[in-house]
């Protein structure tokens, strides 16, 4: 719901009176004289403008500051203007003639008062900014949504913006409005069947089955730790943080692994390291294999060490202590980022392996995500909880903040969109996303968005289209390798099984099955994976695991790579599914795969 009555005057008045002085409800009678060469006075009393209580888009209203405006004719007004725009429509307030009047005469388009038409003409055409069109933009979002849109928009972050930050749209919702999970629950199997029958509010149709075998997962394995996440919970938070790969820990010599608490939890507990064990404390995302426990059940060895050391057999010596960096335990952390608005699921490393704010070396640095509530051709704006920067979530760069200019870039990790069913056979130690996140949300399958995925329209503006050969919602599998972007359609991927492509000089091969078919859409349609391929070339076999190369030779397929004669491993490639419109919006140079090319 639009948040009309939260902050309109109050907060407003106060934020907006601390930087112009005393305010008033502006009105026709206020003729002072007003400089519109000094941006920021003249932009912020054009927040107070459409801010003003009362009336009710009067039709003869005029307002000082847009006269003066228009008799400037200083085009550097429009961006301010079409974000004010934005809510006048929706607010209806007395200023709403006057925002487009103005912006009809600056840039002399025949729009009338259609906020859409104006600002995908403007982002298509990358209007300049007015100088502190960050602090504007900062201020307008925190007077009429929430205040803590301010810390994105600091005075100074337009310098060293990425991208135009007129084309920052708010997306519904506030601030982690869509709130991120982090370190969220895994259980077994069986454990999620059981809560799939105690949660009977999220039956579809009578089915309670927690994953339903043909419901779609995002399916991610590091270091033999499988992991499945359903769409149904990702539809509604958009995004996990999570340790995936972690060393298996135990709570005494060998006892069974007790690496089941949910994290972020202390701990202090054994490790296996070769011939070693190693006394380790700190935060860890733990393994979920065997199941999860509360945290309060398990006992972790006390005393000194001595008393653990005399326990140990004579042939299982125990090195020194070691205090384990918070956050992870030999595991690696990754953020997926799912823009449901673009059917886009990729999943990052966290990590960056050197990151400079100011000139200054921060060293390797694990960042955690969230939402920012804004989009940008209807793709998900994330930002990192270290520093507040802004992240465009398809290509996982920087948009505007501290790390704009760092110079870093997200690693893609390679991510799978496939049914349970399927994943389980294929991962029977997996575990899978608990129904119990700690959020209150319809976990129904087909509960969050099923409207937009199953029809053709957009939700929010997107001002770069191609629908020459594709429709927007088409569904392709999306690679980008040596900064060379290439879109494969979902239908001509699962049409030929195995795909051998060659992309900026390097040879790939795609994987391709299609998952089953249900009564509503999910962006998905096909499980892809990618590899290297060398210089081989591969076809299918009978078996569904196995390929064969022009050879003979058979190679196993494995989440982590090809596995070939002589112990060749071809290395998986990190890619993604997104719908067509999605990734030409920010890739509109994109080779597309076309058989026989």
């Amino acid at each position: 719901m639009f948040l009309k009555h939260v902050l309109r005057a109050g907060l407003a008045l106060v934020m907006l009176g601390s930087l112009l002085g005393p305010v008033s409800a502006p009105s026709q009678a206020q003729e002072t004289e007003i400089d519109v060469t000094n941006y920021r006075a003249t932009m912020l009393r054009l927040i107070a403008e459409v801010n003003a209580p009362g009336g009710d888009n009067e039709p003869n209203y005029v307002a000082p500051v847009f006269s003066a405006i228009r008799l400037a004719n200083d085009p550097l007004y429009i961006a301010p203007l079409i974000d004010l725009g934005f809510f006048s429509r929706r607010l209806r307030t007395n200023a709403d003639n006057e925002v487009f009047r103005t912006l009809a005469q600056l840039t002399d388009q025949p729009f009338a008062a259609n906020w859409q038409r104006y600002f995908e003409w403007a982002s298509a055409t990358d209007i300049p900014l007015p100088p502190y069109y960050d602090e504007f933009k900062g201020i307008l979002l925190a007077t009429f949504l929430d205040p803590n849109f301010a810390r994105f928009f600091a005075p100074g972050v337009q310098a060293s913006a990425q991208v135009n930050m007129l084309e920052a749209v708010w997306g519904g919702v506030r601030v982690d409005g869509i709130p991120s999970l982090v370190n969220a629950r895994q259980i077994t199997p069986e454990a999620a069947l059981e809560e799939g029958q105690r949660f009977s509010q999220f039956c579809r149709e009578g089915d309670c089955s927690y994953p339903a075998e043909n419901e779609l997962v995002f399916g991610v394995s590091i270091n033999g730790d499988s992991r499945a996440y359903p769409l149904r919970l990702l539809n509604w938070h958009e995004m996990f943080n999570d340790v995936i790969g972690s060393t298996p820990l135990y709570a005494e010599v060998g006892s069974e692994p007790v690496c089941e608490f949910r994290a972020p939890s202390p701990f202090r507990a054994m490790q296996r390291q070769g011939d070693d064990w190693v006394l380790v404390d700190g935060l860890s995302a733990g393994c979920p294999n065997e199941g999860w426990l509360a945290v309060e059940a398990v006992e972790w060895a006390e005393g000194d060490w001595s008393s653990v050391r005399e326990a140990l057999p004579e042939d299982e010596p125990l090195t020194e202590r070691r205090t384990m960096p918070s956050g992870s335990v030999r595991g690696v952390p990754v953020m997926l980022a799912y823009c449901t608005l673009c059917g886009a699921g990729v999943l990052y490393d966290a990590t960056l392996p050197d990151v400079v704010i100011n000139g200054e070396s921060q060293g390797p640095t694990t960042l955690e995500f969230g939402s920012t509530g804004m989009l940008m051709r209807s793709n998900k704006l994330m930002y990192d909880r270290q520093t507040d920067t802004v992240w465009n979530a398809l290509t996982g760069t920087p948009a505007w903040g501290p790390l704009a200019q760092a110079g870093v870039r997200l690693e893609v990790l390679p991510v799978v969109v496939t049914d349970w069913a399927s994943w389980l056979a294929e991962h029977p130690n997996t575990s899978v996303l608990s129904l119990d996140t700690g959020f209150r949300r319809n976990y129904t399958n087909g509960g969050a968005y099923t409207e937009y995925f199953n029809a053709p329209d957009l939700m929010f503006p997107v001002w770069q289209q191609d629908t020459t050969t594709q429709e927007n919602k088409d569904m392709v599998f999306a690679l980008n390798l040596n900064d060379t972007p290439k879109a494969y359609p979902l239908a001509t991927l699962v049409e030929e099984g195995v795909t051998n492509d060659t992309l900026a000089g390097e040879n790939v091969v795609i994987i391709s099955r299609a998952t089953p078919n249900r009564d509503f859409f999910e962006p998905g349609g096909a499980a892809v994976r990618a590899y290297q391929r060398g210089d081989l070339t591969f076809e299918a076999t009978d078996l569904p695991d196995q390929l064969v190369d022009d050879a003979g030779n058979p190679w196993q397929i494995t989440e982590e790579g090809l596995m070939g004669p002589g112990g060749r491993v071809l290395l998986r490639l990190g890619g993604h599914l997104a719908f067509w419109f999605g990734w030409f919006s920010f890739y509109p140079e994109t080779l597309v795969y076309a058989p026989g090319e």
